[in-house]
């Protein structure tokens, strides 16, 4: 597993874990959910982009600029070690040192999607992309929201997975319009609609491209990934593999059934030997507050079909949350006590459960919370059963109730009053 340790950045002053298939880090607001979040990222595409590229880029820029975490969030004493199968990051102060690790076993290429709390914007605002003059996580979710929608709407309607949320939307590429169509067949704009439309569409478009139609996609690597894989080729190999980059450009079109499979055979030889691909192997998304704009029947549905999507594949798909709602929990919890208990449950009645198709092993999921004030976490699963204790949840009703039933107390009632 890959491990992360953060000392004194922003409200964080020190947390230690390990990211799983499944991460959610709970807390209140400012709690430093986000920054861990934005950590966990930078990380992962700091990783990427040295083994895939060779070249290492400024680790504290890019939190700085592309996660727009402010200065005041450092000192000396600020750390991040990062370690996986294959490097060691170690950032101190503002300085980031990689370290190498002896390949056990080739590194997959990833796709990282960040997706900000700010994502309301991407639906609210026409163009908003010529407005900036800079380039950051909000502004790449913008981008990829606008080539992922026209892509997978270029055919058909994407149609609302959430039963809660019964409409169909399509890019007009025409008009340059997003448009939502509702259960009468009256069709709305999505800029002119409810703040969880809003919230929702582009998230499960960014989702859906992520997850399943990344991989029908051909992918050509960037100059600096050609250019680095050729180095690190001996001569002999280094004609196969510009056959394959001419083979597999965009503007191929084979219907070849033995010149895919030699290609494919071909590039399974140049992986091979340097240890790593460059092909999208798995997605690696992280969502601040899911749960936004979001009726808690709907926050439920959102948690069932992201595990779904995440699971039902032979991807090794990843998924890191941040919340501060019970409710993400409660259904996050339930797919895990499916998957602990999926086998005792009797056939015909398996349909009853709602969360049946996103039932999910415990042992792949972590999860946090924050203590606020502290600026720690700590894991809040059962060490018996692996899902969330009902304690922990039970506090959380007691704090909201607790009020309430001390105020009951001076309701008057005609049997009381006599």
């Amino acid at each position: 597993m890959t491990s992360i340790k953060i000392r004194n950045i922003g409200p964080i002053t020190k947390a230690d874990f390990e990211l799983n298939k499944i991460n959610v880090f709970m807390g209140p607001q400012s709690s430093g959910k986000s920054t861990i979040a934005k950590i966990c990222s930078q990380c992962s595409w700091y990783e990427k982009n040295l083994l895939l590229t060779g070249g290492e880029y400024d680790f504290y820029s890019g939190l700085l600029d592309f996660h727009r975490m402010d200065e005041g969030y450092f000192s000396d004493d600020s750390e991040i070690l990062y370690e996986s199968d294959w490097t060691i990051i170690h950032f101190k102060g503002k300085v980031a040192q990689t370290k190498f690790k002896k390949k056990v076993s080739r590194y997959k290429n990833l796709k990282i999607e960040f997706i900000p709390a700010e994502r309301n914007f991407a639906a609210t605002i026409p163009n908003l992309q010529r407005y900036s003059d800079s380039y950051d996580n909000i502004i790449n979710f913008l981008t990829d929201w606008m080539s992922f929608k026209e892509i997978l709407t270029a055919g058909e309607n994407f149609s609302n997975p959430l039963k809660s949320i019964d409409v169909n939307y399509k890019y007009d590429t025409a008009t340059k319009k997003d448009l939502l169509t509702l259960p009468n067949n009256k069709t709305i704009s999505l800029q002119l609609s409810s703040s969880g439309q809003q919230s929702i569409t582009p998230l499960l478009v960014v989702c859906e491209f992520m997850f399943t139609t990344l991989y029908s996609q051909k992918r050509n690597p960037s100059p600096a990934e050609k250019k680095h894989i050729k180095n690190l080729l001996p001569e002999s190999m280094k004609a196969d593999y510009d056959w394959i980059i001419k083979t597999q450009n965009f503007h191929h079109k084979s219907n070849n059934n033995q010149d895919s499979e030699l290609l494919e055979d071909t590039k399974e030889k140049i992986w091979n030997k340097i240890g790593l691909s460059t092909d999208y192997d798995f997605s690696n998304v992280i969502i601040e507050e899911p749960e936004q704009n979001l009726f808690p029947e709907t926050q439920k549905e959102l948690i069932y079909h992201l595990l779904n999507k995440v699971s039902n594949t032979d991807r090794d798909h990843n998924l890191t949350l941040t919340t501060h709602s019970p409710y993400i929990l409660y259904a996050l919890n339930n797919c895990m006590m499916g998957g602990l208990v999926k086998g005792n449950i009797p056939a015909d009645e398996l349909d009853n459960f709602q969360s049946k198709s996103s039932w999910i092993d415990p042992r792949l999921v972590s999860v946090w919370e924050i203590e606020q004030g502290k600026g720690t976490i700590r894991p809040i699963k059962n060490n018996e059963t692996g899902t969330i204790s009902k304690h922990y949840f039970n506090g959380i009703m007691n704090d909201v109730m607790e009020e309430y039933y001390d105020l009951l107390t001076f309701l008057k009632t005609d049997k009381n009053e006599g």
